[in-house]
């Protein structure tokens, strides 16, 4: 492969430091469909580099535009952003918004073809593992970017949340669609990507259910601390720390009463992963409890789930956490903003 094809803005340097690997390895790989494979990557690469043109044609969101006597600029976008729901904010989006949704799944299945590859090709080769954990980290980023951007447009659309915030939200918002090549995900919310990497690698214990051995797992594999001090305040309130729950063990917090119940009637005085329901949820939300055998769409259900299942929680008011714990750290980074006057 040529790695003059390895150019930004498309790819980073992350990015191009793992192509330039797997290009190197399949170089010296045995593997008869080896030119296949190569010719396949590169017309990936041609695809998301056009892809990324034409979300890169569309108006900057950041500057005004006009139509004859008509004009529209960034403030407009984001009051009439501010002031939508959930079933009127998709026809506010704008096309360099919404080109660059489907920019971010053209990414994530580009990486999805290079885990493909490595395993077809390179599954004996002495790099396999660092590659294929490489691959894995930026797969992971794509779909950090996929569900931020779904909780911040959730956010946008509350109205029990303060207008203030709702605005600040509609503002990161459109600073992330302008231009999704200028800064990572991390750039914006440090606290959320370390986190969601770290939970990533984080072995669930469950045992007697206090989330102690999580908790220094979570802190061990790189979780940013200022997520657990958020949770571990006096004045946490109850819900808060019921999603938090449900972010460690993976586990609904209807399925965590359960469990607790039994505990306290003495049933059970330690769980397993193997005691616990994780397909229990609410009824609105069992299409999402089908079996995930892919990894992506293991690590994609971790997070849509539980925001769905708390969105459900919201408006039928039902008992449990309304917003999932990392919805609960971004309204507090949004309100911090706000009164900081960022």
């Amino acid at each position: 492969m040529n790695l003059s094809t390895f150019d930004p803005p498309v790819f980073s340097e992350d990015d191009q430091r793992l192509l330039a690997d797997i290009a190197d390895a399949l170089k010296v790989c045995d593997n008869p469909h080896v030119a296949h494979l190569e010719q396949t990557i590169q017309e990936s690469i041609g695809r998301l580099k056009h892809l990324a043109d034409v979300m890169q044609a569309y108006p900057s969101l950041l500057q005004s535009q006009s139509l004859g006597q008509q004009k529209r600029d960034n403030a407009s976008l984001i009051d009439a952003l501010s002031h939508a729901t959930l079933f009127t904010v998709d026809m506010l989006l704008p096309m360099r918004a919404l080109v660059g949704q489907t920019y971010i799944m053209a990414r994530l299945n580009f990486f999805r073809l290079l885990h493909q590859v490595v395993q077809e090709a390179l599954g004996d080769c002495s790099d396999f593992t660092t590659l294929e954990d490489a691959i894995g980290e930026q797969i992971s980023q794509s779909i950090h970017a996929k569900v931020i951007e779904s909780l911040l447009i959730s956010m946008v659309c509350d109205n029990t949340l303060k207008d203030a915030v709702r605005t600040k939200g509609a503002s990161v918002l459109t600073r992330l669609w302008d231009n999704r090549f200028s800064k990572r995900i991390e750039a914006y919310f440090p606290v959320l990507e370390t986190t969601w990497e770290a939970r990533r690698h984080t072995t669930v214990q469950l045992g007697t259910l206090m989330g102690v051995s999580e908790i220094f797992a979570l802190m061990r594999e790189g979780g940013d601390l200022r997520f657990v001090d958020y949770f571990s305040r006096d004045t946490c309130p109850h819900d808060e720390l019921q999603a938090f729950r449900e972010f460690l063990f993976g586990v609904s917090a209807e399925e965590l009463r359960i469990m607790d119940k039994k505990m306290k009637d003495g049933k059970n005085r330690v769980f397993t992963t193997q005691d616990a329901d994780t397909t229990l949820s609410l009824p609105s939300t069992y299409l999402y409890n089908h079996s995930a055998t892919d990894f992506v769409t293991q690590l994609y259900l971790f997070f849509v789930k539980r925001h769905l299942e708390a969105h459900t929680r919201r408006i039928r008011n039902l008992q449990g956490p309304k917003r999932t714990a990392e919805e609960f750290v971004l309204v507090y980074f949004l309100e911090q903003a706000c009164a900081e006057g960022k």
